[in-house]
């Protein structure tokens, strides 16, 4: 059972190049909402070197890129943690910025973030704070990494930028972990569904693990990792993520044009702007990656040049906790050499 847990270029005239309506260019209405938001949209965790840092000074700093890490459907961004550790230990001209996606961890509650609650809207939440930690122009992040639902929106990230004059570069490299193509399989409806029916507050993690094994045949590695996205004590526990949100999320996944944005992304621009690679990793023991999704996706164009697939064999959904080592020594190999 699987669990889908405004760029510029270096020239200076397409910085100023925008498209106006009613008056008022697209890039200044881009700055004009970005000011209204003197802190960033979203809550985020910073890795340096390996360890956690408690100052977003640090990841401000000429000497290193940046890299985004984006979690998947009802995670946080602990979630990656120990990827990005060991990813910025080895290539110390990276460090790590983790965010809640909107919804969940830090970013969950339905009163921080307006309808519509889409794939749009998260990559909208992603320029709200990057821009009030300045990682923006030449400090514009240099990858962004997404797993599952986190991948989706990654795309979406990189196909925004790309196609819009924003202060955010395009990223040199968009990482997708184990996002599959097209709808979301059913054991995603049955675990929302099954989250929706449990009766709040919630005693406690333990009794929670028991209800959903036996009321919901769930095996117990999944029903621990649902228990564990709980908030409270004394008895009164509730969800560290809003369903409401989340649900609307997965409901855009089958609108998704997945193969053609990865065409898109990775044929470059007509205006010579740096172009972008994807990295796609797929869960070896993922039975969602049928045959007809995977020749679809070895059909784009680009694929074996900007767009390259990885396999890895003995890996589940979560391929960051599976195959951690496997699959930061890939992604050392493709940011080695990444630098603006």
């Amino acid at each position: 059972m699987s669990l889908l847990a405004p760029r510029i270029t270096a020239a200076a005239s397409k910085q100023q190049r925008c498209v106006s309506t009613a008056g008022l260019s697209l890039y200044d209405r881009y700055h004009r909402s970005i000011s209204s938001t003197s802190t960033p949209k979203l809550a985020y965790e910073i890795i340096t070197d390996g360890k956690v840092s408690s100052s977003p000074h640090d990841i401000i700093n000429q000497d290193k890129q940046t890299i985004v890490f984006l979690h998947g459907l009802l995670g946080n961004a602990k979630n990656l943690r120990t990827p990005a550790k060991k990813l910025t230990r080895q290539l110390p001209h990276l460090s790590a910025l983790l965010l809640d996606v909107r919804g969940h961890g830090g970013s969950s509650g339905s009163q921080q973030h307006v309808q519509p609650h889409n794939f749009h809207s998260c990559v909208s939440d992603i320029f709200h704070t990057l821009t009030p930690l300045g990682l923006v122009g030449e400090n514009s992040p240099t990858a962004i990494c997404g797993h599952s639902l986190g991948g989706r929106i990654a795309l979406q990230y990189t196909h925004t930028l790309q196609h819009q004059d924003h202060d955010i570069q395009t990223p040199q490299q968009t990482w997708i972990l184990d996002s599959v193509p097209g709808k979301p399989d059913p054991s995603v409806h049955h675990v929302l569904k099954a989250i929706s029916s449990i009766p709040l507050p919630i005693a406690c993690k333990s009794s929670l693990t028991d209800t959903l094994m036996s009321e919901y045949k769930m095996n117990k590695a999944i029903a621990m990792w649902i228990a564990s996205n709980l908030k409270g004590k004394n008895g009164e526990h509730d969800w560290v993520f809003d369903l409401d949100i989340a649900n609307e999320l997965v409901d855009n996944f089958a609108d998704q044009d997945f193969d053609t944005m990865i065409h898109e992304i990775t044929s470059g621009s007509s205006d010579g702007a740096l172009d972008s690679t994807i990295q796609l990793v797929m869960a070896g023991r993922n039975k969602e990656w049928k045959e007809d999704v995977v020749s679809s996706l070895r059909s784009i164009p680009t694929f074996g040049h900007s767009f390259h697939m990885h396999k890895l064999e003995n890996a589940g959904h979560w391929v960051h906790v599976d195959a951690v080592n496997e699959l930061t020594q890939l992604m050392v190999d493709g940011l080695s050499n990444t630098r603006r």
